[in-house]
């Protein structure tokens, strides 16, 4: 995952996920930014997984939370990964408070056919200032993977 800073963090806490926070209670209180920073970046990144391999219906507190199944053959390889790709940014836009203005965009897959490969260009909200950040993502087997 690459990130690209525009300045300073804010004092404010940066977002970890509640039960993340709950598991580490004696991480230290003040920690250097670039290190809070990567912490930020990798429970986007889990929380991620887990959200776009959710699918609707899963969840009684929220039953629209997670993925389709695109295994519908009668669409064309094309109109597939448009249609995954606006599924994958709706759904980081609505269930990943930290990030905004999220583009999802389709990779070469490299000669497997069974594979597709997505990166997603965020903003990701850090305190009073705002950083980029690159995820790339492979729906292998039915399931999504960060790469990095």
């Amino acid at each position: 995952m690459a990130t690209e800073s525009g300045g300073l963090l804010g004092r404010a806490p940066l977002g970890s996920r509640l039960f993340e926070r709950l598991a580490a209670p004696d991480q230290p209180v003040l920690r250097r930014e670039a290190d809070e920073l990567m912490e930020v970046v990798e429970s986007i990144k889990r929380h991620l997984v887990d959200l776009l391999n959710s699918h609707p219906g899963n969840s009684a507190c929220a039953p629209e939370l997670g993925l389709l199944d695109f295994n519908d053959a009668t669409i064309g390889v094309l109109d597939l990964e448009r249609n995954i790709q606006r599924a994958i940014c709706q759904c980081i836009e609505r269930y990943e408070p930290r990030v905004k203005r999220v583009d999802v965009e389709s990779l070469p897959n490299h000669g497997d056919p069974l594979q597709l490969r997505f990166q997603v260009h965020a903003t990701v909200a850090l305190g009073r200032e705002n950083t980029q950040a690159t995820i790339d993502l492979l729906l292998n087997n039915k399931r999504y993977q960060c790469l990095n």
